[in-house]
């Protein structure tokens, strides 16, 4: 019972910390960024302008399979003083072509059939794209996280077998930001695999909500939906200290008894509502009352972790 509780409480673990992107609303504010940044980087060197897209986000597990499945003809590795993972950047089969046409001038008007073989000029200016790519990443995520990535290796043949050789066996698992770049006819796909490690510990600036813009709703129905839920009752407590006992323990309590608990006046105090811990705050007196200042939000996932750690 004990290996199989193990099991479960590392499982439990590891999908904690996992990245949900889709419950991330700024990592899709941060690609439209880096979509915009990289088409203005691109533009100012070529003779034709390249439409930048972001299109979503993902998980990625990086193996020799998924590779050789994906229409991958440029691999580039990217690394950073600020962590020892590796980051990659994947270009497909059409982005060479893209890039070139418009590096000289072209329109997109007639695009080639079927991809065209990686050539030298196309692998040149390719190679240049993808670092674009990076030099964008760092300034779209500036406010979030420091990324300082720079280039490292590119790859262009056995693409899956290099990557399996370069990055390291436990630090395969991705958030990739996937980009489509065209020029009129001429479409190509592009994605960024940032380790998921690096992300993890930014997850709550990530989920912060995004001010999409004006409200197209009624002011004056919300105004009115909303005073009405502010007078709902709803009962919230403060909870000074939570310890283990015995029932043996309880059993022997009585009225004018001394129990001893952990906290301290310096320590972070819990508020729930209805049973949801919503914040941590300092307890302090006003006067006669007793009061709290909220000093931040309660985090669900890194809760779940640290009781699991502190058993």
């Amino acid at each position: 019972m004990d290996t199989i509780t193990e099991r479960n409480i590392g499982e439990r673990l590891r999908s904690a910390a996992r990245i949900e992107p889709e419950r991330l609303p700024r990592l899709k504010l941060v690609g439209m960024q880096w979509a915009e940044a990289v088409a203005a980087k691109l533009s100012a060197t070529h003779a034709s302008p390249l439409a930048i897209e972001f299109v979503a986000s993902s998980h990625f597990e990086l193996s020799a399979g998924a590779i050789a499945s994906s229409d991958t003809q440029l691999a580039l590795t990217v690394r950073s003083p600020k962590w020892r993972e590796t980051a990659l950047v994947m270009a497909d089969g059409r982005f060479a072509d893209t890039v070139t046409e418009a590096a000289f001038g072209g329109d997109g008007r007639n695009p080639p059939a079927t991809p065209k073989p990686l050539s030298q000029v196309g692998r040149f200016f390719a190679d240049a794209a993808l670092r674009a790519f990076i030099d964008a990443g760092n300034t779209a995520f500036t406010e979030l996280l420091p990324l300082a990535m720079s280039p490292d290796r590119l790859a262009t043949d056995e693409i899956g077998e290099k990557l399996e050789e370069w990055v390291a066996p436990d630090a395969r698992s991705f958030i990739e930001f996937r980009f489509r770049v065209s020029i009129g006819g001429c479409e190509a796909a592009l994605r960024v695999a940032l380790p998921e490690v690096v992300l993890a510990p930014h997850r709550r600036k990530l989920a912060a909500p995004v001010d999409d813009g004006p409200s197209i709703v009624d002011e004056s129905w919300a105004r009115d939906l909303e005073a009405g839920f502010q007078k709902t009752d709803m009962h919230v407590r403060a909870i000074l200290g939570e310890q283990q006992t015995t029932l043996g323990a309880i059993s022997t309590f009585q009225v004018g008894q001394t129990i001893a608990l952990d906290a301290t006046m310096q320590s972070l105090i819990l508020l729930e509502c209805e049973g949801q811990r919503l914040f941590r705050g300092h307890m302090g007196r006003s006067r006669d009352a007793y009061v709290i200042k909220v000093e931040e939000p309660v985090d669900p996932t890194e809760e779940f972790i640290d009781d699991i750690l502190a058993h």
